[in-house]
């Protein structure tokens, strides 16, 4: 078993020692990110293909892909390249360059507390273009939607994500690949459908008040808004809540908690789904709750620099597929 390890790495077996962590890093250095990528994907198919999850569709019908990225280790020294950058304090004595590994993660959710990663795309300069012209979220974004289209090219994707993605860009890749999408939306994001959605919801009157515990919340929303011959849907969620202090200086004071969320949709909305589509559209925050959150501060060490190399790093990051495993495995204990 020790060879085979050893001949894994590439390298000739030290005694009947285990490789130790700098033997597996130069194996990493040379191994294909795109070797790992491919076994996500593999997974993703093989738990799709099994049917375990067909309630996680929305309307039955689509899986929803959630898309955020986070940044991984940075530092004021140089890394890559290829790694992107920030100027802090520029044009003062203080002025600092910080470099950090950047990726885009699109997440697939097969239950309400389960999420698996089903893509990445990491963002990078190209180190022959112009290096003020950097690479960066959105960007990283169409690629990857195109590589999920080839991967996928018949899964039914509704897609999920923050109002940075709000744009026609984004409005018309999902219609050319047939997929949908359920959007955060902030007002200046597009001005033109903030306002929009403001003058039609007086008129269309689709408010809906429910209470529930300690609270009250409500639904409303707007259908046909075009923009630019995108015709979208929003919906709007509004939630009170009240507090009853039970210690410190505060006890036995009340104090009300106000949110507002407003999403995008080209799904079909009407009074008896909107609060379906709210409830889906706030579904995005668990990518970063349960899903960069857990990989960063429950063992998985996300922000850590593996390794100074950056494919290593890349292979690193590919390489926590036991997280993605041990998430799908949440799925037995909530059958119990």
């Amino acid at each position: 078993m020790l060879k085979n390890i050893w001949d894994l790495c590439g390298e000739s077996p030290a005694a009947d020692e285990i490789p130790y962590w700098e033997t597996i890093n130069r194996y990493l250095e040379k191994l294909d990110p795109n070797g790992l990528q491919d076994i996500v994907c593999r997974m993703c198919k093989r738990l799709i293909r099994s049917r375990a999850f067909e309630n996680a569709r929305i309307r039955g019908k689509y899986w929803q892909i959630i898309l955020d990225g986070t940044q991984l280790h940075s530092t004021h020294g140089e890394l890559d390249e290829k790694c992107p950058y920030r100027i802090h304090n520029k044009g003062t004595p203080e002025e600092y360059r910080e470099s950090y590994y950047y990726v885009l993660e699109a997440k697939l959710v097969l239950h309400p507390g389960v999420l698996v990663s089903i893509m990445t795309e990491f963002v990078e300069n190209n180190a022959e273009g112009e290096m003020e012209k950097q690479d960066c979220e959105r960007k990283a974004c169409w690629r990857l939607l195109e590589r999920l289209k080839k991967e996928f090219p018949r899964l039914p994707v509704c897609l999920s994500a923050d109002s940075l993605y709000a744009c026609e860009r984004f409005f018309e890749e999902c219609r050319e690949k047939n997929w949908r999408y359920i959007l955060r939306f902030k007002e200046g994001s597009i001005p033109y459908i903030a306002q929009e959605y403001e003058s039609l919801r007086k008129i269309e009157r689709s408010r809906q008040e429910e209470s529930f515990g300690n609270g009250r919340r409500c639904y409303e929303y707007v259908n046909g808004i075009n923009y630019n011959g995108n015709l979208l849907n929003a919906v709007e969620y509004c939630e009170e809540t009240e507090k009853e202090f039970r210690k410190g200086k505060k006890k036995g004071e009340r104090e009300k908690r106000q949110s507002r969320f407003l999403f995008l949709t080209d799904l079909p909305v009407t009074k008896r789904n909107a609060a379906e589509v709210a409830e889906d559209g706030r579904k995005r925050w668990r990518i970063e709750n349960e899903g960069f959150n857990t990989q960063k501060r429950q063992g998985y060490c996300l922000e850590h620099q593996y390794s100074k190399d950056y494919q290593a790093m890349k292979n690193h990051y590919y390489y926590n597929v036991p997280y993605k495993v041990d998430t799908s495995r949440r799925r037995d204990c909530l059958k119990c």
